[in-house]
């Protein structure tokens, strides 16, 4: 088998799927739908009918047929996702409502967040008949008496249909509404193709969706109809008498196969060729199906795919299920595929609507996503209701057979290849010729290495649909076959929208994926508001060697490894094992993989000689000498190193008047804590005044005694620092000298630095610094969390726990490379939760996952009861009518908060309630914040006229935006009587 492509137009892949249909909320339960050969029929019983409103005379009328496709949710909607107020949608019609949903999940299903996304992509599609508007909004008369037709158009119109998913996915590529009737959504594809092959766009969502309500009422059959007599759809069966019309629709997103091969988006299919006309007046009636108009779409798609009909070994039909309508397009089919061709029945022949009815506007796209799963699995699903052939179709004399039963499809001498057509009530006919993907190459690897530790994030609106969306993950994860963990990892990084409720695990693999996403406690959760403030932390000194699994995973970290490694002409190991090097050499290399993830520190504070590697990432040494400077440090702190040193529990004013001559506090680590050396037997024997013992403990780590550094020490490492040349700092960080903002004075001091030796480090005041200017995360860079530690002593408790990005290592072992990497990511991970924005570096393939767990409720605005007695609405039942009108009840004024004119605020609370359909409002709340626009605001403005006999501006409605200050303002404007 060759995957060669055709010599034809630029081939277009289908990247991304969606689909709700009957039966089938989401494109994995469509496919298991269509393998297990299920139908989506429902059977209305007698007493559901009765309760819906269909008269017993036409339950009871021989020719009235109790069936229906019906789809689920229709009511309800997630509206807070997509950023619409209850009221917005309500207001809009639930296709609408649809056709967004289903663009949100092809791009999730994609692997593409449009907000990463530098490229223009377009939105093509239609739907069916406006029945909500006048059947619901326009049958409401509280609705309709507070609003206007401009706002029932916005999310009512067939003009906005397309416009309004581009508004609220933020889509900036064309936006075409498309009306073929049945064809529609195919057509849709056509044209996205076509603006993909212009350069019009770089992707484009393109489908439809249709919705009939009332949908569970059943239908009455008239003789010569299109609809199914017994409310089966048998397509090309002997039986088959119509369709049954059901509730659905679908969108895909394609591409460039150029550029998804390139970008490692998979590839369901590819379509090589389409077209589209239209009957004119061949045919009996404007009605009507013509054959002639079908066989020139057919052969216009081949034509212009290049391929050879004889390659295409399945078309999914649009199939009318109609003896007359199936034997033209069966006709219509044969004029084409068996055109020069003896041999018969070689082609495969089905249709969609054997499993979930006729959806209308959205069929055709249902058809494409059904064929290119088949395409993308290797099955043919069953075309089902098929016993026997419609005679008259002749099918044994064409290349055509029913495709009754699940078949293996195997590719021959080329690519599986298929076509779908879907021809349209006027006379659009579409048809798109398809194939298989070409094969997927994995691409090389420029994150972490393949089969190491893994970082993989979820986010939600809302924190239970966070954790759903983990649960629904792990469940993925658990079932599939040959998934690589770097590319799950790779496409919720980069392919999913960032929402404020966030959690993170690290997995060593799948199986560990799964047990981390089901597991609470392993999970790193958070909410994500304001970015975190962050501060990196260096330490002076660490156990070796350190940071090996960072060298050997992540780019950034080996390559500032390996320019310390060219500055000392040393040896990687040799480096990372050296006490007084590597302390500096892994913090340095350790901030800057932080910052190629897009950390941007608000400061940095180092500990002691740590302090060079903030000075060197802000400017004010050049590496070589920093490393230079270090070196010498260390080795003058070891010459003049004290007995001991201890950590004490007490707070350096306490310890001054303790401490005896020959001891010195040598760090200021906390309010209660500090660093001190001298004799072992004084230290350990330090009371209180009142004889009790005061906390210590005895460090392993080397302090310099400062009556041992000398003048000549002093002198040596002052001379290293003027031959260095300091700068001013380019980036702001803190001095452990003086615990506060260093100085460009204070960096171009060579006096300064000389002090680090002798002077005490004042780490703990230079924290407190820190939170003070705002800092809320500290983030320890190198191994161990002495720092993180230490900072935790002052950091609030209800605040983000300071951080370590690597794993603690004893003087006799090092840890396995592999912990660092768990650690590093880890902290990465609670960063992302907490909402420091990061950019990974690593690339993978983009793969399909579970999509968004949408929080549906109910947004639905029901017509007047047949026989409602209303009240008459008149210009001045105000507030009564505006509490009645949304889609919510009551509108009342939350406590707490201003509640500065508290009888205005209590009538305009109901009116805002009216035009958001938010039932709580706060003295507080920003009309705008809530929800409110322009066109909202032009409404309050008369409601507040009617209501209070008050004229409002435009203008004060934006100064004044809260409930509390537009009430102070009607209040004072009804006083001045303005």
């Amino acid at each position: 088998m060759t995957d060669d492509l055709t010599d034809g137009p630029e081939p277009v892949a289908v990247i991304g799927m969606a689909c709700r249909v009957p039966g089938a909320a989401d494109l994995a339960r469509f496919w298991d739908n269509l393998v297990a050969g299920r139908s989506a029929r429902t059977e209305l019983n007698r007493e559901h009918l009765l309760r819906a409103g269909v008269p017993a005379e036409q339950v009871d009328d021989p020719d009235f047929v109790p069936v229906g496709y019906l789809l689920d949710d229709v009511e309800n909607f997630d509206a807070a996702l997509f950023g619409m107020t209850p009221r917005e949608a309500a207001l809009a019609d639930p296709q609408h409502r649809l056709f967004l949903e289903l663009c949100h999940a092809a791009l999730e299903h994609a692997g593409w967040d449009p907000a990463r996304h530098s490229g223009d992509i377009g939105v093509y599609g239609g739907r069916g008949m406006e029945t909500y508007r006048w059947q619901h909004i326009h049958a409401n008369r509280a609705v309709m008496a507070v609003t206007d037709h401009t706002t029932i158009g916005n999310g009512n119109h067939a003009d906005t249909f397309t416009t309004l998913a581009s508004y609220h996915l933020n889509l900036r590529g064309p936006s075409v509404g498309v009306y073929t009737a049945c064809s529609t959504s195919l057509v849709a594809v056509h044209t996205a193709a076509e603006a993909l092959r212009a350069g019009e766009c770089d992707m484009a969502l393109a489908g439809g969706v249709s919705i009939e309500l009332p949908a569970d009422r059943g239908y009455l059959h008239r003789e010569g109809a299109a609809d199914s007599a017994d409310g089966h759809c048998r397509p090309f069966d002997a039986a088959a008498s119509g369709v049954v019309a059901g509730s659905g629709g679908g969108v895909v997103l394609l591409k460039r196969l150029a550029d998804a091969v390139d970008d490692g988006d998979h590839v369901y299919a590819v379509v090589l060729g389409n077209a589209v006309n239209n009957d004119g007046a061949a045919k009996v009636g404007f009605t009507a199906s013509g054959v002639a108009g079908q066989a020139a779409a057919i052969a216009n798609a081949l034509a212009t795919a290049g391929v050879d009909p004889r390659t295409v070994t399945y078309v999914e039909a649009s199939a009318t299920g109609s003896p007359l309508g199936d034997a033209i397009e069966v006709e219509a089919l044969t004029s084409v595929y068996g055109r020069g061709r003896a041999d018969r029945q070689w082609c495969a022949l089905g249709s969609v609507k054997s499993n979930i009815g006729h959806l209308s506007q959205g069929a055709g796209v249902v058809g494409l996503i059904k064929t290119a799963l088949a395409l993308d699995h290797g099955l043919l699903p069953a075309s089902l209701g098929f016993t026997a052939p419609n005679p008259a179709l002749d099918l044994a004399a064409t290349p055509f057979y029913v495709n009754a039963a699940l078949a293996g499809w195997e590719p021959g001498t080329t690519p599986r290849r298929a076509a779908v057509s879907s021809f349209g009530i006027g006379g659009t006919n579409a048809h798109v010729v398809l194939q298989q993907a070409p094969a997927r190459t994995s691409p090389a690897r420029a994150g972490s290495s393949t089969g190491g530790p893994e970082i993989l994030t979820v986010s939600a609106r809302t924190a239970t649909a966070r954790d759903t969306a983990a649960v629904r993950l792990a469940d993925h994860l658990a079932t599939a076959v040959d998934l690589d963990l770097a590319d799950v990892a790779h496409t919720l990084r980069v392919g999913r929208a960032e929402h404020p409720y966030r959690t993170a695990v690290v997995a060593t693999g799948p199986a560990d994926a799964v047990t981390a996403l089901r597991d609470p406690q392993r999970r790193l959760s958070a909410v994500a508001a304001a970015p975190p403030q962050v501060v990196l932390l260096f330490g002076d000194q660490a156990a070796v060697p350190a940071g090996l699994g960072l060298y050997a995973a992540e780019p950034a970290f080996t390559e500032a490894v390996d320019r310390c490694a060219a500055a000392t002409g040393r040896d990687v190991r040799e480096l990372l094992s050296d006490p007084l090097l590597a302390p500096f050499i892994v913090g340095f290399a350790t901030a800057r993989l932080w910052q190629s993830w897009g950390v941007r520190p608000a400061t940095m504070l180092g500990h002691s000689a740590g302090e060079y590697v903030a000075a060197t990432l802000a400017g004010v040494f050049d590496l070589p000498d920093a490393l230079r400077l270090v070196a010498l440090h260390g080795r003058l702190q070891r010459v003049a190193a004290a007995d001991a040193a201890y950590t004490v529990s007490a707070s350096a004013e306490k310890l001054v008047a303790l401490l005896p001559p020959q001891a010195s506090i040598v760090a200021v680590d906390g309010p209660a804590s500090c660093v001190v050396t001298g004799p072992v037997e004084l230290l350990e024997r330090l009371t209180e005044p009142s004889g009790r013992k005061i906390g210590t403990r005895r460090l392993r780590t080397v302090h310099p005694s400062p009556p041992a550094v000398t003048d000549a020490m002093v002198a040596e490492l002052t001379a290293a620092v003027v031959a260095a040349r300091p700068s001013a700092p380019s980036s702001p960080y803190l001095s452990c000298r003086t615990g506060l903002p260093v100085t460009a004075d204070q960096t171009r001091d060579p006096a300064y630095w000389a002090g680090l030796l002798r002077e005490a480090v004042l780490f703990g005041p230079a924290i407190a610094t820190a939170l003070t200017g705002g800092a809320t995360v500290f983030l320890e860079c190198g191994p161990g969390r002495r720092l993180a530690g230490l900072a935790q002593m002052q950091a609030p408790r209800d605040g983000i726990p300071p951080l370590h990005s690597l794993p603690a290592a004893t003087d006799a072992t090092a840890t396995d490379p592999a912990d660092d990497l768990v650690t590093c990511y880890a902290a990465a991970g609670r960063l992302w939760a907490h909402g420091v924005p990061l950019t990974f570096r690593g690339t993978g393939r983009r793969v399909a996952l579970p999509g968004y767990p949408y929080e549906r409720t109910r947004h639905w605005i029901d017509p007047d009861p047949p026989a409602a007695a209303l009240p008459p609405v008149t210009g001045t039942a105000t507030t009564a009518a505006a509490a009645a009108a949304g889609p919510v009840t009551g509108g009342t004024v939350a406590a707490g908060g201003d509640t500065a004119a508290p009888e205005v605020a209590a009538v305009l609370a109901p009116i805002w309630s009216s035009l958001l359909g938010i039932e709580r409002i706060r003295p507080d709340d920003d009309f705008f914040a809530i929800g409110g626009t322009s066109l909202t605001a032009v409404q309050l403005v008369a409601q507040v006229r009617v209501s209070f006999g008050v004229r409002l501006s435009m203008r004060l409605i934006f100064d004044a935006p809260t409930l509390a200050a537009m009430a102070r303002t009607i209040e004072q404007r009804r006083a001045a009587k303005v």
